[in-house]
């Protein structure tokens, strides 16, 4: 076997024993003296660079991409179906939990028929009554002059200076928006149609709540003379609704007289 690899100086190489690992053979000093014998693994395939068919590599690598494409392609879609059923869901239970509106009055046989029985809600997303009216309360006082004439004087608007601070106010304070207004309803909720109280210790005093914010817009005296007795009203008219409804604007004013109430020291107590 050793002889198959010499060298053209005319030295040939020592024997060595059959097993003894031989590395790859050096070249000569001189570049174009030897001649050695070559291996023919070692030659180039000159079948395979012209013409021959692509690695296997090549082709497994096209497949990969392709089935990478097909999978994202149907993720995308699946996320999209996914994606657009939640939030058909979520916009029927919106509705279900919306108060009635044009949407809701149209087609609510469709909406029903997709809630129930199975994603049937038991709670209220808003108040079940949205405030859509336009309300304001007014007070009058009757006093006793210093010939002991009692006098009875004109109605005071007294929901107009909370407005008129709101009006073009983008950040209006708590009091404004609601203290007479709560006051009011604290009042309604613990007192019937005819006055009478309904609910104990917070009927008298809803009553005396909303005496005393009364009081602090009129103080104790009224042009000079003694506040002995307060009166409230509230005046209601309805919020038109949009054109678009096709509604009837309501064309009505309803108003709520409550009883005269004694003026009491008590009330101005802190005021």
């Amino acid at each position: 076997m050793m002889e198959q690899f010499t060298k053209t100086t005319g030295d040939s190489a020592p024997p060595r024993s059959s097993d003894t690992w031989v590395g790859p053979p050096r070249a000569s000093a001189a570049a174009g003296s030897a001649t050695g014998c070559v291996e023919p693994s070692t030659l180039p395939d000159t079948d395979a660079a012209d013409g021959a068919p692509p690695a296997e590599g090549a082709g497994r690598d096209t497949a990969t991409h392709i089935r990478l494409t097909t999978s994202l392609a149907a993720l995308t879609a699946t996320a999209t179906v996914l994606l657009g059923a939640v939030l058909w869901h979520l916009g029927m239970v919106f509705l279900t939990l919306a108060p009635a509106n044009s949407v809701t009055n149209r087609y609510q046989k469709a909406i029903n028929g997709y809630i129930y029985p199975e994603f049937g809600q038991n709670w209220q997303m808003f108040a079940p009554n949205p405030l859509a009216q336009n309300m304001s309360v007014g007070a009058r006082v009757q006093t006793l002059g210093r010939d002991g004439v009692r006098h009875v004087w004109d109605w005071e608007n007294l929901s107009f200076p909370h407005l008129n601070a709101m009006k073009h106010n983008p950040v209006p304070s708590h009091l404004d928006q609601n203290v007479l207004r709560r006051s009011w309803d604290f009042y309604t909720q613990t007192h019937d149609l005819k006055d009478k109280p309904t609910n104990g210790m917070r009927s008298a005093l809803s009553t005396e709540y909303l005496t005393r914010i009364t009081l602090q817009r009129f103080g104790r005296q009224w042009n000079g003379e003694r506040i002995i007795r307060i009166q409230l009203a509230s005046r209601t008219n309805d919020v038109a609704p949009p054109k678009w409804t096709g509604e009837k604007a309501p064309d009505t004013t309803a108003y709520r007289v409550l009883p005269w109430w004694p003026v009491e020291e008590k009330f101005y107590k802190e005021l």
